[in-house]
Parts: structure tokens; C-alpha cells; sequence
């Protein structure tokens, strides 16, 4: 299952476009639905975003962040930290 047909509000983000988590990056789709509602799922994102040091990677493409980001602050909206 894609996020983009389990999360209706990231679907509209898309539109008729593909997502391209769903597509090349099924190990972060399948942690992202796991961890969705829960307050680890931010900092699953954090971690993801953050290179650390003496660690090579590649990185994500803009597109792949701002998806990432779109998820983040849908999540932010429906499951708001509790203080």
C-alpha cells in the first residue's frame, strides 16, 4: 500500500502526480506507515533529513524532500504534540 492512497490529504498534495517516495523508496514508505500517528514518526524524518557526520550519503533529491516535508507537516496538523 502507498501513502499516497492511505493519506487522502497527501494525495492532494500530488494530484495526478506520482509520488516518488512510493516509487523508488519502499523501506522509508514502509516505516512511514508504521510509525504514522505516532510521535516517533518526526523524528523518523529527522533522522532521515540529517546527514551525520562521517557518514557518506547520498542524500534526497528536492523533489523527495519536499515530500518528505509535505508528510511531516500533514502529520504535524493531525497528530499535534501533546505537552
Amino acid at each position: 500500500m502507498t501513502l499516497k492512497s492511505t493519506i487522502k490529504e497527501f494525495a492532494a498534495f500530488l494530484g495526478n502526480q506520482e509520488s516518488i517516495l512510493d516509487r523508488d523508496y519502499p523501506r522509508v514508505v514502509d516505516q512511514s506507515r508504521l510509525l504514522w500517528g505516532y510521535a516517533e514518526f518526526s523524528l523518523y524524518l529527522e533522522k532521515l533529513l540529517v546527514t551525520e557526520k562521517g557518514r557518506d550519503r547520498g542524500g534526497f533529491s528536492f523533489e523527495v524532500i519536499l515530500e518528505l516535508d509535505k508528510l511531516k507537516e500533514i502529520h504535524e496538523r493531525r497528530f499535534p504534540r501533546k505537552s
